[in-house]
C-alpha cells in the first residue's frame, strides 16, 4: 500500500509534543509491514533542511494575492529513515509551528505535490493542520483519504469550503473516508459529540491506541537515547550516574539515578547549564530554567511530572494537591513543562515555596526526560482528558509505575493496583494507580495510595506476597518488594502490549486505510 502521510510535526526535528513522537514512529513501523510511506510537513525554522538534503523541485502558492515560492525538499529521517518530503519557504518556515497561515498555504501545496506523484492508494492527515489538506485531496485528487484525532479540543481555524462553514478539523473529518482517534476508550467519550455523532453514522471510525517504540524507550539503551537526543553533544554519564540496566535490575540502579540527578541538585544544574549553551538548532528543544530544588535521600520517595503546560494536563490539580501532599509527607515532586506562560509562572511560585520538596524545570529538554522517568518512583499524569497520552508508556518502559487519572489512553494502558488489595491483591500484575474523579481527593487518593503500598507499607503489603515464600522486604527496592515487582510489570506492559513492535496498532491503521480505500470506490 502507497500511503501518503500529512503531519505538522515529526519528533525529535520539529516537535514538542506527543503528536510528533508517534509520527516519527508511525510511518516506520507502517514501512517495516511493507508499505510505501512518505511524510509531507513543513521545513519549521529550516530544522529539516538542515538535514542531509535534496531539493527536487519547486512549487508556487498564493496566499491573500501574494505569491510564494517554496523548495521541495527529500530528506531522511535521522533514525527511522522514512522518507521526508519538506515545503521550504524562509518567510513561512519561522512563522509559528501552530499559524494557521501554514496550514492554509499546505493544503495547496500538498495537492500540488501529491498531483505529480503516481499510484497514491491513501492520504492519511494528523490533526487539525491538516483537515483542510484531507479535504482539497479528497475532492481535487480523488484520492481516498483519513484523519486522526490527536486531540479533539483543537479544531483550528473556521473556515468556508465548498458553501460548508467548518473548522479544519472538522473539514478534514466531514471529507475524510474513514476516521480515528487515538485510543478505543477515547473513541468511545467522544463518538456523540456535536461535529462527529452523524460522521460515525456513515463512515469508518476507530479508535487504535498509540504506542511508542521499544528499541528506543528501553533503559537497556538509556545512555545512547539521551546522548543522541542532544545531537551527541552531552553524554549523560559525565554528569551524574547512568547506566544501561535491565529491568531485573531497576530496583537497584533507578534509586541510584534518583540520588544522582535529583537529590544532588549540582549535577543536574551543571547538565542543564551546558543543554542551555549549546546550539538547538538542529533539533527540537529549548533552554531550561531550574526553581526549587530537592533535599532529600534514597529513601524518599520522588513524583514525577512530564508534559505540556497546558490547562488539559491537570495543572489545576496539581497546584492545589501537590502542596498538602508534600506537606503531610516525606515525599518529593520533580516537574518539567513548557507550554502557556501563566502555568510556568505558577510552576516557578510553586517550586519556590517548597524549595526543599519541589523543583520545577520550565523548558523543553528531550535528552532530560528519559532520565526523570528513570530516577523517579512514580509518574504522576492528572489529565482532565487525555485522548491516548504518551507519557504514561513512556515512563513504565523505564520501570516507573503512573499515577493517572481514569480516562481516555490512561485508562487503556495503565494496569491499576486495586483500591482495596486486601480484597485483590494484584501486585503482580498493576503498572500504575487509576483514579476516578478529577479534584483534589481523587489526586491525593491516587497518590497516597500508591506511595502507601510500595513505600509505607510493607509489612502489610508482605501479607500479599508472601504465597511465594520469599522473605518481607524491608526496603521499598528489595527484590520481592510492591515497588520491584510494579517495576518489572511496567516494562513488561510495555513490550508486550504497547509497543508498535507488538501491538496490532499498525494493522489496525492498514484496516483504516482499507476501509477508506473501499468507501471511497465502492
Amino acid at each position: 500500500m502507497k500511503i501518503a502521510i500529512l503531519t505538522p510535526t515529526i519528533a525529535p526535528i520539529t516537535s514538542i509534543g506527543g503528536l510528533g513522537d508517534i509520527l516519527e514512529d508511525l510511518p516506520k513501523v507502517l514501512k517495516s509491514a511493507g508499505n510505501e510511506v512518505f511524510v509531507l510537513t513543513f521545513d519549521h525554522q529550516g530544522k529539516i533542511s538542515k538535514l542531509p538534503n535534496e531539493k527536487i523541485m519547486e512549487l508556487y502558492s498564493k496566499y491573500q494575492g501574494t505569491e510564494f515560492i517554496f523548495d521541495v525538499i527529500k530528506a531522511k529521517h535521522p533514525l527511522s529513515k522514512t522518507e521526508i518530503i519538506a515545503f521550504s519557504n524562509p518567510e513561512i518556515n519561522f512563522l509559528d509551528t501552530w499559524d494557521p497561515v501554514k496550514y492554509e498555504i499546505f493544503a495547496d501545496l500538498v495537492v500540488s505535490y501529491l498531483s505529480e506523484i503516481p499510484n497514491i492508494e491513501c492520504v492519511s492527515g494528523h490533526d487539525w493542520p491538516c483537515g483542510l489538506a484531507i479535504a482539497k485531496c479528497h475532492e481535487k485528487l480523488n484520492l481516498p483519504t483519513t484523519i486522526t484525532i490527536h486531540n479533539e479540543a483543537f479544531k483550528g481555524p473556521v473556515k468556508e469550503y465548498k458553501g460548508s462553514i467548518l473548522s479544519f478539523l472538522e473539514l478534514g473529518i466531514y471529507y475524510s473516508d474513514a476516521f480515528n482517534t487515538v485510543s478505543p476508550n477515547h473513541a468511545e467519550e467522544i463518538r456523540n459529540l456535536d461535529f462527529l455523532r452523524n460522521q460515525c453514522k456513515v463512515k469508518p471510525f476507530h479508535g487504535i491506541i498509540n504506542g511508542i517504540d521499544s528499541e528506543n524507550y528501553n533503559p537497556e539503551t538509556i545512555i545512547k537515547r539521551t546522548t543522541y537526543l542532544s545531537s551527541n553533544n552531552l553524554n549523560p554519564v559525565n554528569y551524574g550516574y547512568l547506566e544501561n540496566y535491565k529491568i531485573s535490575d531497576a530496583s537497584k540502579i533507578k534509586p541510584k539515578i534518583k540520588e544522582s540527578w535529583f537529590c544532588k541538585l549540582n549535577n543536574l544544574k551543571r547538565y542543564i547549564n551546558d543543554w542551555n549553551d549549546m546550539d538547538k538548532s538542529k533539533l527540537s528543544g529549548t533552554d531550561v530554567e531550574v526553581y526549587g530544588g530537592l533535599k532529600g535521600n534514597i529513601k524518599t520517595p520522588l513524583l514525577g511530572f512530564v508534559g505540556r503546560a497546558t490547562h488539559q494536563k491537570g495543572f489545576d490539580l496539581i497546584f492545589e494537591t501537590v502542596p498538602e501532599i508534600v506537606e503531610e509527607n516525606d515525599i518529593m515532586f520533580v516537574m518539567l513543562s513548557k507550554g502557556e506562560r501563566i502555568i510556568e509562572e505558577k510552576m516557578k511560585e510553586f517550586a519556590e515555596s517548597y524549595p526543599k520538596k519541589v523543583m520545577a524545570l520550565t523548558g523543553h529538554c528531550p535528552p532530560l526526560v528519559p532520565i526523570l522517568y528513570a530516577g523517579c518512583d512514580w509518574t504522576t499524569v492528572p489529565s482532565l482528558w487525555e485522548p491516548c497520552g504518551l507519557t504514561q508508556m513512556e515512563s513504565m518502559a523505564y520501570g516507573t509505575p503512573v499515577i493517572a487519572r481514569n480516562t481516555g489512553g490512561l485508562s487503556d494502558s495503565v494496569i491499576s493496583l486495586h483500591p482495596n488489595p486486601h480484597e485483590n491483591p494484584n501486585f503482580d500484575m498493576a503498572t500504575g494507580v487509576l483514579f476516578n474523579d478529577y479534584d483534589k481527593t481523587g489526586f491525593k487518593w491516587g497518590i497516597e495510595h500508591g506511595i502507601y503500598w510500595t513505600f509505607y507499607n510493607l509489612d502489610e503489603a508482605c501479607i500479599f506476597i508472601n504465597y511465594k515464600h520469599v522473605s518481607c522486604p524491608e526496603s521499598p527496592y528489595e527484590e520481592n518488594s510492591p515497588l520491584s515487582i510494579m517495576m518489572k510489570n511496567c516494562y513488561n506492559h510495555v513490550q508486550k502490549n504497547l509497543s508498535w513492535q507488538n501491538n496490532d496498532s499498525a494493522e489496525r491503521y492498514r484496516a483504516l486505510f482499507g476501509g477508506a480505500i473501499y468507501k471511497h470506490y465502492f
